[in-house]
């Protein structure tokens, strides 16, 4: 049966019973493989869809409801006569949830790739309007790609090149040597056949051999070569030939750091796999390519030419490591390629379709630039963002542009992951799990993401809508008072993410598409300066802080405003500092709301990042109601009562076979004291808990 509502219940299941273990069970095995939805562009941190749309199953229902949480979680939601609203919609993952559940959706960010993004996973599309836009693209540039992408065999037969491998030449700052960074001299690692590719530190020539091996005689010039002892280790190189030591970064001196190309790995037409030397042929081809690319950037308009911006920026790489111009961290055969693709997208007829071939571009752009990275083990390309920041590559690998039949993170990939995201839009799922373990299984909803997306809030509201805005949350000048039935977010996190400083990086490239959706286009670079984010960690008085709990007070009290009276608050926080629980408590009760109830919730899979020991990997889920006229509560023995809120949390998950560290533990105890010190109207000056 399918669940219908109008309002949100005065007291709800989420502020009595909220299932926590059935939610976070569901994000443990999500977290390591989301939805196609949320994996059609790169976005930070996102939250994951099963977390939100149980948040969102559980606020809709009465406290007392008999509702079994898997069956309604596995069941068609009606909640069309619901607006739901995130204020920082980020990634998008609160909005496209309600929208699955046919709710009307606000989304709103001041962040334009954000907006992009988000506007892209809900933007309805006719199938073969796109497949027909992508089929011209390609007879646009495909093979004009493809003739700077191939190698030759020893037998002569043609391959398509999959990856190219560079290194990075580092300068002896005694000797003036100029030598290859290696840090081992190894390609590729099978484990599961125990056996590794290797290359001779000497002339190049690449072998096959047990895993077990440490060195090796090169078959080609009869040297021997210890595979792991490459020149560069641990951020230090030492130069081959006068032993001289030198950090890598004093090497630099804020210039780009110059490659060479060594190895390829290439397929042949059969679909085989090869790794072999970089022979003259290839090095003609790369000088060929960036002949080709001199030529053209005299008329090319698609590839960004901004420098890459220092004022307000907290991480001053690439900056640092001699990068001054978004397009210095592409080699030339790269910007030569994704000029073409940009320049045949901008030239598609149709709107959407042009848009969505963008995105598909945008994201390709993490894995076709000189930060991205071989995962030896997985033997696949690692892109750029993997770990949320521009770490040094100093053996960067190149990407074929446009694809082949194998690889990761070309355009083509990029579309049919696209492909794949608006199919599950168009018949959403849920992953179900046999309690006995082994893969999961799709589970159809009967949900659907149909929402058309509007320029702006409708008068008239006889159907569900959409809208995506471009602008800072602090003024919701388009929303009315008393219009949302609900907020669902994901507040900015203090100081752990730039995220402009980031997407800064995709906006260079959006904003020359012509796209009318796209927001920022006639913006020199995201809000950076802008954007609610603490750029130092000096102590909770200094003026980042107070600016971050003014800018987030702001926020919240718009969202008071434009809340009805009988609406919910619900969002997602954690961090590791005292500083920024203050800051939001502050915000909290400058914005005169009261919390109805925290608990925890997984945030993260088994093999995420950030879920080593020490990590946080739990969110807390804080509800909160307007105060209107509720009397202050007593702050007297909060410790206390949040202490044992988290020994009996603590036993719950633990009694349900889940992970709870001492990371989470103090997370969770800092909600909880937040919560008692929020509704007892004195936040302000809260201590280290």
């Amino acid at each position: 049966m399918i669940h219908q509502v109008q309002s949100i219940p005065k007291l709800t299941l989420l502020e009595k019973r909220p299932p926590v273990l059935f939610a976070s069970r569901l994000a443990l095995r999500e977290g390591n493989s989301k939805k196609p939805i949320y994996q059609i562009h790169k976005w930070w941190a996102r939250r994951l869809g099963s977390v939100f749309r149980t948040l969102l199953i559980s606020a809709t229902r009465r406290a007392d409801s008999k509702v079994d949480p898997k069956r309604a979680f596995y069941s068609k939601q009606n909640y069309s006569g619901l607006v739901v609203l995130d204020p920082f919609v980020g990634g998008g993952t609160s909005v496209v949830e309600a929208a699955k559940c046919q709710a009307s959706i606000i989304g709103v960010d001041i962040d334009p790739v954000a907006c992009f993004v988000t506007r892209s996973e809900l933007q309805t599309c006719d199938k073969r309007e796109l497949e027909a836009a992508f089929e011209v693209v390609s007879d646009a540039v495909k093979k004009r790609i493809a003739n700077f992408y191939f190698s030759t065999l020893g037998d002569g037969s043609r391959c398509s090149v999959v990856y190219a491998f560079w290194v990075e030449i580092v300068r002896c700052a005694n000797c003036k040597l100029r030598y290859a960074a290696h840090p081992h001299y190894q390609l590729r690692r099978d484990q599961k056949n125990r056996r590794q590719t290797v290359f001779c530190q000497h002339c190049g020539g690449i072998d096959e051999l047990a895993l077990r091996r440490r060195k090796f005689r090169c078959e080609h010039c009869d040297k021997l070569t210890e595979i792991g002892n490459g020149p560069v280790q641990h951020g230090s190189g030492i130069c081959p030939g006068c032993k001289h030591e030198q950090a890598l970064t004093n090497s630099i001196k804020r210039q780009k750091p110059r490659h060479s190309l060594f190895a390829l790995q290439v397929v042949d037409e059969h679909g085989n796999i090869h790794f072999k030397k970089a022979s003259d042929a290839d090095l003609m081809l790369y000088a060929k390519a960036q002949r080709a690319w001199a030529i053209r950037q005299k008329i090319d308009v698609f590839v960004p030419d901004e420098s890459i911006p220092e004022e307000g920026r907290v991480d001053p790489r690439p900056i640092s490591l001699g990068y001054r111009r978004y397009r210095d961290l592409f080699n030339c055969r790269q910007l030569l390629s994704l000029s073409l693709v940009a320049e045949a997208i901008a030239a598609v007829k149709s709107k959407t379709a042009r848009e969505l071939l963008a995105t598909a571009f945008s994201d390709c752009l993490a894995s076709n630039n000189m930060f991205c990275y071989y995962a030896f083990d997985y033997q696949k390309l690692t892109p750029l963002f993997g770990l949320h920041a521009y770490h040094r590559v100093i053996r960067p690998v190149e990407n074929n542009v446009w694809g082949t039949s194998v690889g990761r993170g070309s355009f083509e990939r990029c579309y049919r992951k696209l492909m794949r995201g608006k199919e599950f839009a168009r018949s959403p799922y849920e992953y179900g799990y046999k309690k006995s373990g082994g893969r999961p299984f799709q589970v159809r909803t009967g949900d659907s993401i149909s929402v058309e997306i509007a320029s702006a809030v409708p008068s008239q509201r006889a159907e569900p809508f959409g809208v995506v805005l471009n602008t800072s949350s602090e003024r919701l000048t388009d929303l009315g008072t008393h219009s949302v039935d609900l907020v669902l977010s994901d507040p900015p996190y203090y100081d752990n993410l730039a995220y402009s400083e980031l997407s800064d990086f995709f906006h260079v490239w959006l904003k020359r598409l012509g796209l009318d959706s796209y927001a920022g286009n006639n913006t020199a670079q995201t809000p950076i300066t802008e954007s609610l984010y603490v750029r130092t960690r000096q102590a909770s008085t200094d003026r980042e802080h107070k600016g971050f709990r003014k800018g987030l007070a702001g926020v919240l009290k718009e969202c008071n405003r434009v809340l009805k009276n009988d609406g919910m608050m619900v969002f997602t926080f954690h961090h590791r500092s005292q500083a920024a629980w203050n800051a939001l408590g502050d915000a909290l009760v400058d914005a005169s709301f009261k919390i109805t109830n925290v608990f925890p919730v997984r945030s993260e899979g088994q093999s995420q990042f950030h879920s080593s020991d020490g990590n946080l990997k739990w969110d807390a889920v804080c509800c909160c109601r307007k105060r209107g006229d509720a009397p202050y509560k007593s702050v007297v023995g909060s410790q206390k009562l949040a202490a044992y809120g988290v020994r009996s949390w603590k036993a719950r998950i633990r009694a349900g076979k889940l992970d709870f560290g001492a990371a989470d533990e103090l997370n969770l105890r800092r909600a909880l004291c937040m919560m008692y010190r929020c509704n007892a109207g004195i936040y302000s000056g809260g201590h280290d808990q």
